[in-house]
């Protein structure tokens, strides 16, 4: 497959968008489920991965071969994350800024939703919760070898960090997603405790 890959980038090299077209469908799925699993939302991951393949497309001229194409692509991909994130943050903070007050309004009749949908939540959507909520450096090590099964030799090419680093946040990612979780358990058990002692 990589000398099939590395003939279709030459082509793809060459102004071949048939070539490209078939690089796109051979990674297309495992991409999208990346910066799904980074982004946390369907439509932008569709937005985001159509991004990286155009911006693959403008830099193949400058791919020089000296990591493997999907390698490459990756490294894109997960760089167009990453602005998305920010950008996202942003977007975020004006949006907060602008329904604090229509919150604290609303809190009182709230409450008792939430508290449902709480108890209502269950493991795997509590662990996507905690895995979305970890700082950026942690959430992608957690996807690329968990969810991508990536070797660490694969996460230090697409990283460009040592495998000693990728190593050392994979643990930190771990037990920083574990401690978030019993600390989640263990607040909505409260929070649970509260609600059954005031009824």
């Amino acid at each position: 497959m990589e000398q099939d890959d590395a003939q279709l980038v030459r082509a793809s090299q060459h102004g071949d968008r048939e070539a490209f077209a078939l690089l796109v469908q051979r990674y297309q799925r495992r991409v999208f489920n990346m910066i799904l699993r980074m982004l946390q939302d369907y439509e932008e991951a569709c937005e985001i991965t159509q991004e990286a393949f155009l911006a693959a497309w403008q830099g193949l001229p400058t791919f020089r071969g000296e990591a493997r194409f999907p390698t490459w692509l990756y490294r894109i991909a997960y760089n167009c994350c990453l602005r998305q994130l920010e950008q996202r943050r942003r977007d975020k903070a004006l949006q907060n800024a602008m329904q604090e007050q229509q919150l604290l309004d609303e809190a009182g009749g709230q409450r008792c939703q939430a508290e449902s949908t709480l108890e209502a939540r269950d493991r795997q959507a509590l662990v996507r919760e905690q895995l979305e909520a970890l700082p950026t450096k942690y959430r992608i090590v957690l996807v690329l070898r968990h969810l991508q099964e990536m070797t660490y030799e694969e996460m230090a090419e697409i990283l460009m960090m040592p495998i000693g680093t990728i190593k050392t946040h994979l643990f930190r990612a771990r037990n920083l997603l574990k401690e978030r979780l019993q600390a989640q358990r263990q607040a909505d058990s409260q929070k649970a405790e509260v609600t059954n002692a005031l009824q």
